[in-house]
């Protein structure tokens, strides 16, 4: 190439370059600049997804830019779909405005050809330059996910239900299914996709993750035994979290109560272990909007995209439902 410029996948020897290009590639939040560092696990969150690609641009051995991309399944508008989820895209400010992150896209759908029927992509309402690079995509959802920030140590309970094991799967399941059947781009749960769901890396994310009831479900992954965030505010102090995220959470008709009282749980005991914050999704008018919010610290608002296939008419009104793990 004229300028020198070559894209290939990263290897687990890259890990270390990967964690410094993140973090010197700070994105804008509603609440200051946020940084996030992997350190020397860049692919923990990686092992959790299905079938994922880590492309690294470079120009003469020197690293310039982080652009990922997972595949996986999703039901949109009652049709199942292959939907490529594209991520961590992370340029430093010194490599912005060289046209890296388009050509980083280009190449990964290159890689995936014939596999995906859309690309998606969530991105920060306070995010301007990243919404500067998508502006232009078509099928901008209207429906916004809001990722609920709940300080453990303000919203902690006391013990309440079970850790899960195997057999519990069929009752999970349920659980899931009753609470986000109807949302966009959730799959069914099955127990056998469960199985695999819990098997890809069960030392970060296993049966032991996931607390029930008779009526309710709530699973957290401990991200922050390997990732560490720092938000600079506008004011210029800087905070430093180690954070946790519900990847799971359902319950049958009337077990609302008990999620809430398992999620105040899994704070309890984050905040024993010197967690920070707990991390859950949902979207205007979900059915357990209200409650949620109402042990939210802070709601980050995101846009959502799906730019090869056409939003469904009932968005707003049947939500979209946010997989953490693709997120």
């Amino acid at each position: 190439m004229s300028d020198r410029i070559t894209i290939r996948e990263a290897t687990l020897a890259d890990a270390p370059v990967l964690s410094d290009l993140e973090r010197r590639s700070p994105i804008l939040t509603s609440g200051g600049w946020l940084t996030i560092d992997r350190g020397d696990d860049y692919f923990a969150a990686a092992r959790l997804q299905e079938d994922v690609t880590v492309l690294i641009a470079e120009r003469e051995g020197e690293p310039l830019g982080v652009f990922c991309g997972a595949l996986h399944d999703a039901v949109i508008a009652d049709v199942p779909r292959r939907v490529l989820y594209i991520h961590h895209a992370r340029i430093p400010p010194e490599h912005q405005r060289q046209g890296l992150g388009h050509r980083m896209a280009a190449e990964l759908a290159r890689r995936y050809e014939g596999r995906f029927d859309t690309q998606y992509w969530y991105i920060s309402q306070a995010n301007g330059p990243s919404q500067g690079f998508a502006r232009r995509a078509p099928n901008r959802w209207p429906v916004t996910p809001l990722w609920l920030h709940c300080r453990a140590e303000a919203i902690a309970g006391p013990a309440f239900g079970r850790p899960c094991a195997p057999a519990d799967a069929t009752d999970i399941a349920a659980m899931l299914n009753a609470l986000h059947g109807r949302e966009h781009m959730f799959v069914p749960a099955t127990p056998e996709r469960l199985h695999r769901r819990l098997a890809r890396d069960p030392a970060q994310y296993g049966w032991p993750n996931l607390w029930r009831t008779e009526r309710a479900v709530v699973g957290v992954w401990l991200q922050g035994e390997r990732i560490v965030t720092r938000l600079r505010r506008f004011d210029g102090s800087v905070v430093e979290q180690r954070g946790a995220a519900v990847l799971d959470y359902g319950c049958l008709p009337g077990g609302e109560e008990e999620l809430v009282l398992l999620l105040r749980s899994w704070a309890g005991e984050l905040a024993c272990r010197g967690f920070d914050s707990l991390g859950v999704f949902t979207w205007p008018g979900a059915p357990l909007e209200g409650l949620l919010r109402g042990l939210a610290e802070r709601i980050e608002v995101f846009d959502f995209w799906t730019p090869q296939l056409p939003v469904p008419e009932d968005a707003a009104q049947r939500g979209v439902y946010v997989d953490p793990v693709y997120f």
